[in-house]
């Protein structure tokens, strides 16, 4: 269960053992605390010096993992991006402070601002339109409140937010809005590591140049201002010299699918889906063809059925299994095809590999955390609403 730095996965032979010495009987989502350990070590070498790192929330939506994540790698404080992830995490963990990823509407933010008075100071709301702006700025006046506010760049990614061209008017009217406190600006640029590489050098430098130019004008509002942006593709990539106060960083500490690539290397996957097998049907007759049967059987193929299915994760145990052509995917009793085996799977289990943290940790509830020694935890998940 020791981590690698290639990449490479468990022994799921081993965890199969434990997970029947454990009695668990259902689906279920398994995070490896030495895999996970050895990526936090990870990021922490590969961070430049003078680089803060803002712990993403709905990638690692389970607190007793954010926590962990926040103390290993010193964190600043978190990124949040939903109105009840926001709400729990200001219960659960009263004296963080919250960047938000995306602009909240603005009844969601005074309803948030109405139920807990910490959100008043420990919140850095996010801008991406003057029109949100003055909505924040009338919703915090009538509370007798000044809101704490970072401004959402376009550096690139085209997805909303201010430009280079658009930034300064917009803080200089910002800037007059009684209600509001420039305090920041998120820059995110997910597209720089997909671009091929005849487009990267030049779209790098327009992210760096953004950046800059936030820090330039915000510096004449605030003495220190936030300056965000990267993510687990590019986090390694910024120092002070970009503009850059702080990154983001979330899945890279689990390495799901999504995340496998080239700017990753070194980082293990750390998160995986068991489920028993319910049937093993070797040679098994394709529905409607049952007389092409003689012919079919000669195939070293054999199917699978597991308990569930249809979670966002790719199979990767039994080695070489995929989902089924056939039969399609199913909730319910999920079909898997591949070579034949030597042994019936069946009383065993099958793992997967989420393609995305955020989309599997509130939907199953619970992490069973596996260290090295084989002791087990049990972590409970933030729950699905708290991803809306």
């Amino acid at each position: 269960m020791s981590p690698h730095r290639n990449g490479s996965l468990p022994d799921f032979k081993l965890w199969e053992e434990m997970l029947r010495q454990t009695g668990v009987t259902g689906p279920c989502l398994i995070l490896d605390k030495g895999r996970l350990m050895h990526n936090l070590a990870l990021a922490r070498e590969r961070l430049h010096p003078g680089v803060e790192v803002r712990v993403v929330a709905k990638s690692l939506a389970a607190p007793p993992l954010l926590d962990l994540a926040m103390e290993q790698l010193d964190a600043r404080g978190v990124m949040s991006f939903s109105a009840p992830m926001l709400e729990e995490l200001l219960h659960l963990r009263p004296n963080a402070e919250h960047l938000l990823g995306k602009p909240l509407p603005a009844p969601a933010a005074a309803r948030i601002l109405d139920r807990n008075v910490r959100a008043r100071d420990q919140v850095i709301w996010l801008i991406d339109t003057l029109e949100r702006a003055q909505q924040y700025d009338a919703l915090a006046r009538e509370r007798g409140l000044v809101l704490p506010i970072a401004v959402e760049l376009d550096v690139g990614l085209h997805r909303g937010g201010f430009t280079t061209k658009t930034l300064p008017p917009a803080i200089e009217a910002i800037s007059t809005l009684k209600g509001l406190r420039l305090q920041g600006a998120m820059g995110y640029e997910p597209h720089l590591a997909k671009l091929p590489a005849l487009l990267r050098a030049a779209a790098r430098r327009r992210v760096e140049s953004g950046l800059k130019l936030a820090r330039e004008m915000l510096q004449v509002h605030c003495n220190t201002p936030i300056i965000n942006t990267g993510g687990s593709l590019t986090f390694d990539r910024y120092g002070p010299q970009h503009g850059v106060s702080e990154v983001a960083l979330g899945s890279l500490l689990v390495k799901p699918k999504d995340f496998g690539l080239p700017a990753t290397e070194g980082f293990a996957p750390a998160l995986f889906i068991a489920t028993p097998v319910l049937k093993y049907m070797p040679r098994n007759p394709i529905p409607g063809l049952e007389a092409l049967s003689p012919l079919t059987g000669l195939r070293n193929r054999a199917d699978l059925a597991i308990y569930g299915g249809y979670w966002k994760a790719s199979p990767v145990y039994p080695k070489d299994y995929g989902y089924s052509g056939i039969f399609g995917r199913s909730s319910n009793q999920e079909v898997w095809s591949g070579p034949r085996l030597k042994q019936s799977p069946v009383g065993g289990y099958a793992f997967l590999r989420p393609d995305q943290s955020e989309a599997i940790l509130p939907e199953f509830g619970e992490l069973l955390v596996v260290s090295e020694q084989q002791e087990l935890e049990h972590w409970p998940c933030f729950s699905p609403s708290c991803q809306l």
